[in-house]
C-alpha cells in the first residue's frame, strides 16, 4: 500500500478510466463528478477522511463510472491494488465490512435520489398535462437534479 497526496483539483481518477487500484482517504476531501454533456459534470458527493473511493470499479474489474478529484490542498490517500484488498480480505475482514457497508449506502443514497427524481419527473409531468403552475418546491427540486458544473480539472 502507497501513500499518495494530491493537490486542488487534481485527478486521483477519470470516469472511463480501467481501475488497477482504490484508495482510502486519509485526510483531505475527494470529489466524485460524473461526465453530464460535452463540457459539464454532475457532482455526485464528496468524500471525507475514512472514506474508500474506487473500489467498485476495482473489485468488479470494470472501468471508472465517475471522476475522482482532490478538493483542496494536502489531500491524503492510501492506494490499495487488488492485490492489497485480497489480504484485507483476509487478514482485517473488519476492514473489508466497513467497505461494504460505505457501498451499502451509496447504493440506498443513489435508491432515494433516483425515487425523488422519478416523483419529480411524475409531477412535472402532471402539472404540464393539467396546465397547472409548478409549485415553488418541484421548481427547487428540477434545479437540484438539473444542476451541473463546468469540468474540473
Amino acid at each position: 500500500m502507497e501513500i499518495l497526496k494530491y493537490k486542488n483539483n487534481q485527478a486521483l481518477f477519470r470516469q472511463g478510466d480501467i481501475a488497477t487500484e482504490m484508495f482510502e482517504i486519509i485526510s483531505g476531501q475527494v470529489g466524485i463528478y460524473m461526465d453530464y454533456g460535452d463540457e459539464a459534470q454532475k457532482e455526485i458527493g464528496i468524500l471525507g477522511e475514512g472514506d474508500f473511493v474506487g473500489e467498485l470499479e476495482l473489485i468488479d474489474s470494470s472501468t471508472r463510472i465517475a471522476s475522482a478529484v482532490a478538493v483542496g490542498n494536502d489531500v491524503v490517500v492510501k492506494k490499495l491494488t487488488i492485490e492489497d484488498f485480497n489480504a484485507l480480505v483476509k487478514e482485517h475482514p473488519a476492514k473489508v465490512i466497513l467497505i461494504i457497508q460505505q457501498l451499502c449506502s451509496r447504493v440506498r443514497r443513489l435508491d432515494n435520489l433516483y425515487l425523488e427524481a422519478c416523483g419529480t419527473i411524475d409531477e412535472y409531468r402532471r402539472a404540464e398535462e393539467e396546465n397547472i403552475p409548478k409549485s415553488p418546491s418541484l421548481l427547487a427540486r428540477l434545479r437540484k437534479f438539473a444542476a451541473v458544473a463546468r469540468r474540473r480539472g
